[in-house]
């Protein structure tokens, strides 16, 4: 039975559960108490056929994935999702039940990356997992029953932005993989100095510097983003970085390109994760799903 967001959120702050502040705490103190909160959202998680962890090597060693099968098949699309958190947080358990619902609303398989995190590791690192995990799904992707050779970008949040930028890298390069971009609540326009202090912070890790920045894969929307493949996007509109959707649904359509924007009433950013207990994530995700498959069968 599906609860309105306040009656979620007054149900999630009741359970002790909470968000994590790493600003307040040292990064490992933050991650696990952001664990914690992450295992809250992930109760009694959907079925699906089958799930597959495996590692591929990567620019900075092995990547952790996992594939997410809806049903027994031997040729079906496929996915990626690119989890948000920050850049800083999230595993491949983080958003499971983002990752599974995902997979059986648009019977793909869903190949989900663990990236790895700032601060330790910052900019084009995560980009560049990423796309390694492209290559290695083109080589390998009969083998495990995944049916194309092009691939729709599924990224929440900070997993938006690093979407976008691996759809700008492969642009760049003349190289046309991807099917789709299917986005929630991009972050991709840089450190504001006006934002409160933790944007500012997630910026400053991820970048590696305080700051604006110049570089226009990095921030996307210093990109004018032209010739991309077709782009899905929702945002809440209680969200504070829904500017940023925004803007990035116009610098598309002005170039040329094509883009829907749908717009979510009174929800905050990263409501997506509710989507077992609140319906309009859930339908939310559904519209963002069936999008990511009408991208692959065109």
């Amino acid at each position: 039975m599906f609860a309105t967001y306040s009656e979620a959120a007054q149900e999630q702050s009741l359970s002790g559960f909470s968000a994590a502040d790493p600003l307040n705490s040292s990064i490992e103190e933050a991650r696990a108490k952001q664990d914690l909160y992450f295992q809250s959202l992930n109760q009694n998680l959907p079925e699906v056929s089958s799930e597959k962890d495996l590692e591929i090597d990567g620019p900075c060693g092995a990547i952790p994935i996992r594939l997410v099968y809806p049903e027994v098949g031997d040729s079906l699309p496929c996915i990626i999702f690119i989890r948000g958190a920050g850049f800083w947080a999230g595993s491949l358990d983080s958003h499971a039940r983002t990752m599974r619902s995902l997979s059986l609303l648009s019977g793909c398989v869903v190949c989900a990356i663990d990236y790895r995190r700032t601060p330790e590791f910052q900019y084009p690192t995560q980009r560049d997992e990423v796309l390694q995990l492209i290559s290695w799904l083109k080589q390998n992707a009969s083998q495990f029953g995944i049916s194309n050779q092009s691939f729709v970008l599924f990224g929440e949040s900070a997993g938006a932005t690093i979407a976008l930028s691996c759809a700008l890298t492969l642009r760049d390069k003349g190289d046309h993989t991807l099917a789709g971009l299917t986005l929630f609540y991009n972050n991709a326009g840089g450190p504001n100095p006006a934002a409160r202090a933790y944007s500012q912070w997630v910026w400053k890790q991820y970048l590696g510097h305080d700051g604006l920045s110049t570089n226009a894969n990095a921030v996307p929307l210093l990109d004018d983003l032209h010739d991309l493949p077709p782009v899905w996007l929702g945002a809440g509109e209680d969200d504070p970085l829904i500017k940023d959707t925004i803007e990035t649904h116009r610098k598309i359509t002005a170039s040329g390109g094509k883009s829907t924007f749908v717009s979510y009433p009174k929800l905050p950013h990263a409501f997506v994760m509710h989507s077992g207990s609140l319906e309009p994530a859930y339908e939310a995700l559904k519209t963002a799903a069936l999008a990511a498959k009408h991208f692959l069968k065109n």
